[in-house]
């Protein structure tokens, strides 16, 4: 099995003394291997020990009362503006999970991940709502229920993402697509008269209440994004890329995978 390097300490624990700063102008960076942005509760954190062999994370989030619930639960995080990090190579890498979303603009997003790629080494993953096919399908009738979150004000699609990479002179990455949705039939699918802010839960549509239309092309429940940072062997780029076993579990066989690389 391929082992990420890590660096030279010993971490007993996702959270270890001294405790979390409360700035992030305060961190001392030799304790942390990766930053997760925009770690709300921090819920997210974890993920990246996990996926990626992460020793140890510290969120960041500007809202300083997400960040006193991420503390009060263990996470270790900071209060930070994710647009300016003012780091250079400080950790291995930097996770976004259903993050850039919220921001208010592309142009905002397009300053996070510049942020991010200049304080990490050797990559970005970021983890994003799929927005694609939006209009066609409203057109029909119907959307995704995270459409129409007020919540959500950044939709940004896979095209808006490689636009990103390519100004940002990010040349290697991949685009997974995760959850493959080929009909309104699908329960993350609701018509269009449904109310704002619909969650997961309050779908109480049957599939009697709602006219099959197949999706051509198909929708996506998600895309999970990757941008190497630096030179990596086939063997290391792949472990990072490869589709975690828990992710894969929970998406179940019904949805399945598509990549798109670039560079």
């Amino acid at each position: 099995m391929l082992r990420f390097p890590r660096r030279a300490r010993k971490v007993d624990s996702l959270v270890a003394s001294p405790p979390p700063s409360r700035s992030i102008a305060d961190v001392d960076w030799s304790l942390y291997d990766f930053l997760d942005l925009g770690c709300s509760s921090g819920r997210s954190v974890p993920y990246g020990v996990r996926r990626f062999g992460g020793s140890r994370g510290l969120g960041v989030d500007l809202d300083e009362k997400k960040v006193r619930t991420a503390t009060d639960a263990g996470i270790e995080a900071v209060v930070g503006d994710a647009t300016r990090l003012n780091l250079s190579k400080q950790v291995r890498f930097v996770s976004m999970l259903d993050f850039l979303e919220h921001l208010p603009d592309p142009e905002t997003a397009e300053r996070v991940i510049a942020s991010a790629a200049e304080a990490a080494t050797d990559f970005l993953f970021i983890r994003h709502p799929s927005f694609e096919g939006q209009e066609q399908v409203e057109a029909q009738g119907f959307r995704q229920y995270w459409w129409h979150w007020t919540g959500h004000t950044c939709h940004l699609r896979v095209s808006d993402y490689c636009e990103i990479f390519d100004r940002l002179g990010l040349r290697t990455y991949m685009v997974r697509y995760l959850g493959r949705i080929d009909n309104s039939h699908n329960p993350t699918v609701i018509t269009t008269d449904r109310p704002v802010d619909t969650v997961i839960r309050d779908i109480a549509q049957s599939v009697e209440e709602k006219p099959l239309v197949t999706f051509v092309p198909p929708l996506w429940r998600l895309q999970d994004l990757f941008v190497a940072l630096r030179p990596m062997e086939r063997e290391e780029w792949e472990a990072i890329t490869t589709l975690a076993a828990r992710d894969r579990m929970l998406l179940s066989s019904a949805y399945p995978v598509r990549s798109v690389r670039g560079g």
